[in-house]
């Protein structure tokens, strides 16, 4: 007897033993090993990602661009010190500086942009017979460059002035989802933002100053883009009732919100996963694309990976239905765009459905929809720079060699 309680103490030794090891195990394979295997598991994917949810979603701003009406407007808050700014020449902008100002200025035949933190804005001069010289002038050099065009093209001339402020805005000219971006030949003027790196940085290009004036719409009085308005003083004028700007920031996180509350996650999977048809069917035509990364998801408060896939994977939906128009098509009618898809009409993610969602208290028209395209606009798109293929190079199951038979 005293021998088999001693071979039971044993046994009991080695399974305790057995389940530390294994549990340790577990957590080293998990924990710790994806630092030293891929070590992008551990921090940002690029400056890149860093530098869209860091300096430019809190500071891109939405709201109505008619009121009643289908659009949007999108206004950066330019900060003194902070924000990278452009004064670039294109063939048909030319731009006039004084001779102060002119060293922020990149000329049409420059190589090496110029930015600078300093606010400065764009504006439209007044109108002179100076200006209407240089429009001939140009104009002429056109037709002389150009004779097989019968009508020269209007130039676009604007002038750089300091507004004598540390913060301003200026009015947006992307599309509200990629940002300007340089990762090489260019040149900070004066203070340089502390997250400037060799890498790159995304800047706000040729940015003309926000002015607003008052608009009448059946009734009720609204502000809205004016070259000869007034401009913002502050963003609490920017985000308050007259004009009711969002933040690119606050619609992603709304966004989130909305996918997670709708139940998207029941039926698409948020991770691409390592198995080739993933890797093909998330890759371009040429290339096939990288499964997901954990650093993929460090800029959401909550990760929706999934496990069913009743329809497709989003993982990379940013890079593959980049258009507005398709999603709003998708949302309020799925089988319009997806010939048998048995998703459900999301009607109530606009304003005139019948589901009766108004009023509600932001001025963005649909702005439940906005929310979560911008939201979904990040899936794939953050990755790397808009310079750089993001699937290239990144094939660690060797995808194409599988494919191939290699």
């Amino acid at each position: 007897m005293k021998k088999w309680f001693s071979k039971l103490e044993w046994s009991a030794f080695l399974t305790l033993l057995g389940v530390v090891a294994l549990f340790s195990t577990a957590i080293a394979v998990t924990l710790i090993a994806p630092g030293y295997i891929d070590p992008s598991w551990q921090r940002p994917s690029s400056t890149y990602q860093v530098q869209m949810y860091e300096v430019s979603d809190p500071n891109v701003y939405f709201s109505t661009a008619n009121p009643g009406r289908w659009g949007l407007q999108y206004v950066y808050h330019l900060k003194d010190g902070f924000t990278l700014m452009a004064f670039r020449e294109s063939p048909l902008v030319r731009l006039l500086a004084d001779p102060e100002l002119e060293p922020y200025v990149t000329r049409l035949n420059d190589e090496e942009l110029k930015l600078t933190t300093r606010v400065l804005l764009l504006r439209r001069p007044s109108e002179s017979e100076e200006i209407r010289n240089l429009q001939n002038q140009l104009q002429m050099a056109w037709k002389q460059e150009h004779p097989e065009q019968e009508f020269p093209p209007h130039f676009d001339i604007l002038e750089l002035f300091d507004p004598e402020k540390k913060e301003a805005f200026a009015l947006g000219e992307t599309d509200g989802i990629v940002e300007h971006w340089i990762d090489n030949h260019f040149t900070i003027i004066g203070q340089k933002p502390t997250y400037t790196t060799s890498k790159g940085v995304i800047y706000v290009n040729n940015p003309k100053e926000y002015t607003v004036s008052e608009s009448n719409y059946l009734g009720s009085k609204y502000w809205l883009y004016n070259e000869n308005g007034e401009p913002i003083e502050n963003l609490h004028e920017l985000k308050s009732g007259k004009l009711g700007f969002l933040s690119r920031q606050e619609l992603i996180q709304k966004g989130e919100d909305i996918y997670r509350v709708e139940g998207c996650w029941y039926c698409h999977t948020d991770q691409t996963r390592t198995l080739v048809q993933d890797t093909v069917l998330n890759g371009s035509s040429d290339f096939p694309a990288p499964p997901s990364s954990a650093s993929e998801y460090i800029f959401q408060r909550v990760t929706f990976p999934g496990t069913r896939r009743i329809g497709p994977d989003l993982s990379r939906v940013g890079v593959k239905r980049p258009h507005r128009d398709w999603h709003i098509s998708h949302f309020w009618s799925p089988k319009t765009e997806s010939l048998g898809s048995i998703m459900p009409s999301f009607k109530h993610f606009f304003d005139n459905d019948p589901a009766g969602t108004l009023p509600h208290p932001y001025t963005i028209p649909n702005y439940r929809f906005e929310a979560i395209f911008h939201y979904l606009m990040t899936k794939g798109t953050r990755i790397t720079p808009p310079t750089q293929a993001w699937w290239q190079g990144k094939d660690p199951i060797h995808t194409i060699d599988i494919i191939e038979g290699r």
